[in-house]
């Protein structure tokens, strides 16, 4: 078993946005329409029958400030990596200007009512991605001026795949500063990626978190992104770790038949170039094939996630399987539990 200290790479905060709109800048606090785009009415929490998401639902920041710190003294964790419920829908907002007033408010919220709480407990925070030069600036605000050491985004309701040269002042300043960009799955706008023919919440977020990853690593890898900034540090979160196998088989199998034409930035295959990039990615500890997955990429690319407080966490039993995993040496645990994340959120 392994007892040392842990880092959650991927936790998360349910903010609220009569907190947010006391950080938005004039004239856009006159303004009363909602800060984020809905989806469909879906029941998450089927019937209130998950308590902890339930009952986060009413905390406000210092208390759930205060729940991350009982649930860390408990069971060893020594920092929080947190992100958004929903503001990382900002992307989808389509008037510039508003994007970035919401943008700007929420990282303040974030730095100033979570953040500024806690020594252990870390918020990242959203860009206004429809405008790059903006959302570089605003990146730049948030590490300079708010001590950010991340920025989320959603894989659906985006201009261009993340993959495009669209997004090289964000990443450029990324890379500049040392911001970990988490790439998060999601099941808002999940029509974009043929969910809408689905029928049940069940459906769609099993369906759309993978494939919402799937399209932005496709775009990512294949584009050259590693390539054009090697020093970017990328994670994507929350589909597990089992897929890239096969994926990178796939990609594998393209990139010999096809690279001179269609990936002229790849000299490398996609898992190779996967392997000696800066991108990370959480996994499940019950994952069938993990240990095999972990031995195939190498486990210095791989991060523990707790999920909490959502409806779909199991923790803490994520965390003690993995400890205890039988097939997964000490050594993988400690990197993965702790030290990969120490070394890409520079904590």
């Amino acid at each position: 078993m392994m007892n040392g200290p842990v880092i959650d790479a991927d936790g998360h905060v349910l903010e609220k946005e009569r907190y947010i709109r006391k950080y938005l800048e004039a004239p856009w606090d006159k303004r009363s329409t909602s800060l984020r785009t809905r989806d469909q009415p879906w029941d998450a929490n089927l019937f209130d029958s998950f308590e902890m998401a339930v009952r986060w639902e009413d905390l406000s920041p210092k208390e759930q400030i205060d729940e991350w710190h009982a649930v860390m003294e408990r069971e060893g964790m020594v920092h929080a990596i947190c992100f958004p419920t929903g503001s990382g829908n900002v992307s989808k907002i389509q008037e510039l200007d508003f994007a970035l007033a919401v943008a700007r408010a929420c990282n303040t919220h974030f730095a100033k009512e979570f953040n500024a709480l806690s020594n252990r407990v870390s918020c990242v925070g959203v860009l206004p991605l429809r405008d790059p030069k903006a959302a570089a600036e605003e990146l730049r605000r948030g590490v300079t001026e708010l001590g950010l050491k991340g920025f989320e985004i959603l894989p659906m309701g985006l201009p261009m795949a993340l993959g495009s040269t669209f997004y090289d002042p964000v990443y450029a300043e990324a890379e500049k500063l040392g911001a970990v960009i988490g790439i998060h799955g999601s099941r808002s706008n999940s029509h974009e990626i043929g969910a809408a023919n689905l029928s049940t919440f069940a459906e769609v977020h099993s369906y759309a978190f993978t494939v919402g990853l799937l399209l932005q690593f496709t775009h990512v890898v294949c584009q050259g992104l590693p390539v054009r900034f090697p020093n970017f540090k990328l994670a994507f979160l929350e589909i597990g770790a089992t897929w890239l196998p096969y994926y990178l088989d796939r990609l594998d199998e393209h990139w010999e038949k096809r690279a001179k034409h269609e990936m002229p930035l790849l000299k490398d295959k996609p898992s190779d170039l996967v392997r000696k990039s800066k991108m990370y990615f959480s996994l499940e500890s019950g994952e069938s094939l993990l240990p095999e997955s972990i031995n195939y990429l190498g486990a210095e690319h791989f991060l523990y996630a707790s999920d909490i407080p959502h409806w779909d966490n199991e923790f803490p039993g994520n965390l003690h399987a993995l400890r205890n995993h039988p097939r997964i040496s000490d050594s993988d645990k400690e990197k993965i539990l702790y030290s990969n994340a120490k070394g890409l959120f520079n904590l």
